[in-house]
């Protein structure tokens, strides 16, 4: 087999080279003592040695001059409203029954499981007892989320699966998630929302793949297409890209932090964003719809509530807009 190489061509190579060539000369001086037969393949070995981290260096030093530029990041862009995801969300979860005693899917151990509901949605919430977990604050991470998004509350709650399981650790990772199962450690706030929405893009894509085996291979086209990244998470293959889409698409539709910013999103990422949509109808989250809430609910608290936390966001609003403005300036 003969190995080609296309020997790389700049200027850093030519001096690094050059360099190599005068230490060589040097390091191939006679030699100024009898030698030995076994001296002189000392000799011709550290020659090649030589030469061959001539080579090495050479290569490296053309490697990092090709190195294609740096694409520009949606995470960064968006960073400014991602927080507080679901905050302002008016729907509250009530317990239909339980809880019920049992062994936590992943580990075995002790558990106790309900069935709740949250406006349309009826799912399982699971929490496995030494995660000293309240189920109120486990409601309230699912209270957070998009509508859409409780479609895969839905789907980790068929036949005998969990539902939204919650363990006192999982091994070092946050959570887990597939068409099977979404697990996740005891965690609170926005923080929760986040991972929850990241975690249901996969579900939801995995639900939507049983229609269509390709979605992936078609998700590896949208992200050519739409020359931009999401998150350096997302870069470590196609389906943390769609996960991790999925959780900025959740920030970009939220009723106060995301105001106006789902168009831009679309706008920067058009193909991920058609694909994602199409995704959400392929498995029902977008035909979920709002429900009454409860009737002691109080109506103008939250939305004062909301109307604050809107007014509050619109200079981070402002400087995404500003950032995008920039971009496009630059193109």
């Amino acid at each position: 087999m003969i190995l080609r190489i296309a020997w790389p061509k700049c200027e850093a190579v030519k001096r690094g080279l050059a360099d190599n060539r005068r230490a060589l000369r040097r390091t191939s001086a006679p030699a100024r003592f009898p030698a030995s037969p076994s001296t002189y393949q000392t000799i011709t070995m550290t020659k090649n040695a030589f030469l061959l981290a001539a080579f090495c260096t050479s290569l490296a030093h053309g490697e990092a001059e090709a190195k294609p530029p740096q694409r520009q990041m949606l995470y960064k862009i968006f960073a400014p409203i991602m927080q507080d995801m679901g905050s302002c969300n008016l729907q509250k979860a009530s317990v239909v029954s339980g809880p019920v005693e049992m062994k936590m899917t992943n580990n075995k151990q002790p558990g106790k499981q309900w069935w709740v509901r949250l406006g349309q949605s009826k799912f399982k919430v699971t929490i496995e007892d030494s995660a000293n977990l309240k189920l109120e604050t486990a409601l309230a991470n699912a209270e957070r989320i998009p509508i859409a998004y409780r479609r895969a509350l839905e789907v980790v709650s068929e036949d005998k699966k969990a539902g939204l399981a919650f363990y006192k650790t999982l091994g070092g990772a946050a959570a887990h998630g597939g068409q099977a199962y979404l697990n996740m450690i005891p965690l609170k706030g926005n923080r929760a929302a986040s991972v929850i929405a990241h975690e249901a893009g996969h579900v939801l894509e995995q639900r939507a793949r049983s229609a269509e085996k390709d979605l992936l291979d078609r998700w590896a086209e949208a992200v050519k297409a739409d020359n931009i990244d999401v998150s350096p998470y997302g870069n470590k293959a196609n389906a943390e890209d769609q996960a991790e889409f999925a959780r900025l698409y959740a920030y970009c539709i939220d009723f106060a932090v995301g105001k106006g910013m789902k168009g831009e999103l679309e706008k920067l990422s058009p193909e991920r964003f058609k694909l994602w949509e199409h995704m959400l109808v392929l498995t029902g989250g977008m035909e979920a719809k709002d429900a009454a809430p409860a009737p002691d609910f109080d109506f103008d608290a939250e939305l004062r509530k909301r109307a604050a936390l809107s007014e509050a966001m619109q200079p981070k609003l402002a400087k995404v807009r500003k950032t995008i403005r920039e971009l496009a300036a630059k193109d």
